[in-house]
């Protein structure tokens, strides 16, 4: 089932210096549960397409639906199509107990009942919090930080979880692991998820598929279906030799000018 679908989207940028076009006539869908990467030249609009998901900007021209709807129709407050976002840093308060942070979203938007708590701890235990959730942000390691930051998101029921260069920040090997334990969470919470990313080999290993955008304005140069075994993880997936294949292929997009 299509969660979402850009159809022909465009947005242009106003100033006075005159017009800039940033998309052009951009076009793809996401099914339920599936991981999309977006990958493209520095400059050309990834986060902006985050930016129109969560109504951030409007397009310009043509349509984005979610589950069929145009998402500028849709309440922004309207729990049942939540959109989480996570960013390169974790935005944990040092200040607020692992528990006290991954609870903040209820509380803010007044969700904090007795169902939605039980939910947390759920959550918590589930992916390996629950010992440390009277323990600070600063007792944690980095990956660690970053699961309690989703987990944070979780509990609110996000329709769609967008990750804006979400893994940048650590170090190469904290990267690959918090990978892991991101997708793995993700997919086992069967949450539709886009990952913006300079990171090709990290596309590769998490994604379901991975588009392509050209230079700005940008569009869709190609998208790829990654062919592997559903079961592996994305370390798992960095053993494959299909890996280099994706690899060259992308990397050969993204220096093609055309």
């Amino acid at each position: 089932m299509k969660v979402l679908q850009f159809e022909n989207v465009c947005l242009n940028y106003y100033s006075d210096k005159g017009e800039t076009i940033a998309l052009e006539n951009v076009n793809f869908d996401v099914n339920q549960g599936e991981f999309l990467s977006i990958v493209g030249p520095s400059g050309c609009g990834k986060t902006t397409i985050l930016s129109l998901i969560s109504k951030l900007l409007t397009p310009t021209k043509g349509n984005i639906l979610l589950n069929g709807v145009d998402i500028t129709q849709i309440n922004k407050d309207t729990k049942d199509n939540f959109i989480g976002y996570m960013f390169q840093k974790d935005q944990l308060f040092e200040w607020r107990t692992i528990f006290k942070n991954v609870t903040l979203g209820l509380e803010i938007t007044h969700q904090n009942t007795q169902e939605n708590i039980e939910y947390a701890n759920t959550l918590l235990k589930k992916y390996g919090l629950w010992e440390f959730k009277d323990k600070h942000p600063h007792e944690l390691s980095g990956g660690m930080r970053q699961r309690v930051a989703l987990i944070r998101t979780l509990v609110l029921h996000p329709k769609i979880m967008l990750l804006d260069e979400a893994f940048s920040a650590l170090d190469f090997q904290t990267r690959i692991n918090v990978c892991d334990d991101i997708h793995t969470i993700l997919k086992q919470e069967n949450i539709t998820s886009i990952l913006v990313t300079h990171d090709i080999t990290e596309a590769i290993t998490m994604s379901d598929k991975i588009i392509v955008l050209s230079n700005r304005p940008a569009h869709v140069k190609n998208i790829h279906k990654m062919d592997f075994d559903k079961s592996l993880t994305p370390l798992k997936r960095r053993e494959s030799e299909n890996v280099s294949k994706y690899f060259d292929i992308i990397w050969k997009e993204l220096n093609n000018e055309k």
